[in-house]
C-alpha cells in the first residue's frame, strides 16, 4: 500500500459485505492530522440508493491554511491531469469541455491486487466570488456521460474544493466529500482513512500549487 490514500481505493473495492452487518454510527468525529495542520471532520452513515438498497455513506471535510497564491491553487484544479496526483489515482482525464467553467472528467482508481479497480465520471463546475475572495470547484457524479468499462463505477460522488484568500498570499483550503463506495467495507476499515487521507489530499494540492 503506497500511502493512506490507497486505503480509500481498497474501501471502494474490497469484497462486498451485506450492509446490515456494519456497525452504525451517526456521530461526526473531529481530528487533527499527524502534523496538526489539517482539521478533519468525518462521519460514516447509511443512505438509501436509487434501487432502494441501504448503502454506506462516507462524509468528511478537511481544512487547512497556508501561504500560497490562490491563482496557483485554481490552476492546479483546472488541470485535470493533476487530479491523479493529489487523489493518488491511475488516471484523471478530461472527457468534455462544456464551457469555460464546466467540464466532464473521468477518474480511474487502480487498486492493489487482489482488489478490483473502479472508476468515476463527474461534472466539475468552477465558480468564483470576488467579494468573498473565494474559488470553488464542485464535482458531482455523472456516470452515464462516458462509456462504461468492465469495472465497477461509482454513481454517488459529491466533492468540493474551496479556496479562500484570508491574507496576503494566505489561503484557507477546504475539501468536503459525500461518497458511496462501489462495494461496502466494514466501518472500522473506512475509519482508518481518517484523518490522514483527506489531509494528504490537501497537502498534495498545496505542493503542486507551490511548485507552479
Amino acid at each position: 500500500m503506497k500511502n493512506k490514500t490507497q486505503i480509500i481505493l481498497i474501501i471502494f473495492s474490497v469484497m462486498s459485505m451485506n450492509a446490515n452487518v456494519f456497525s452504525q454510527t451517526n456521530e461526526w468525529k473531529t481530528e487533527k492530522n499527524k502534523d496538526g495542520k489539517v482539521t478533519v471532520k468525518s462521519n460514516i452513515s447509511r443512505r438509501t440508493d436509487e434501487k432502494g438498497d441501504v448503502v454506506q455513506l462516507i462524509a468528511y471535510s478537511a481544512t487547512t491554511r497556508e501561504r500560497v497564491n490562490i491563482s496557483n491553487c485554481i490552476s492546479v484544479l483546472k488541470d485535470v491531469s493533476n487530479h491523479k496526483y493529489f487523489l493518488d489515482e491511475k488516471e484523471s482525464k478530461m472527457v468534455k469541455t462544456i464551457s469555460d467553467n464546466k467540464w466532464v472528467i473521468y477518474y480511474y482508481f487502480d487498486s492493489p491486487w487482489p482488489m478490483p479497480d473502479a472508476d468515476c465520471v463527474v461534472h466539475m463546475i468552477f465558480t468564483e466570488d470576488v467579494a468573498k475572495r473565494t474559488a470553488t470547484f464542485t464535482l458531482t457524479a455523472a456516470p452515464t456521460l462516458f462509456e462504461k468499462k468492465e469495472i465497477e463505477r461509482m454513481t454517488y460522488y459529491n466533492v468540493t474544493y474551496v479556496f479562500k484568500e484570508v491574507g496576503d498570499d494566505e489561503v484557507e483550503m477546504t475539501t468536503t466529500a459525500k461518497v458511496t463506495p462501489v462495494v461496502q467495507a466494514p466501518d472500522w476499515m473506512v475509519r482508518s482513512f481518517f484523518p490522514e487521507g483527506p489531509a494528504d489530499i490537501l497537502q498534495r494540492i498545496l505542493k503542486l500549487a507551490k511548485n507552479k
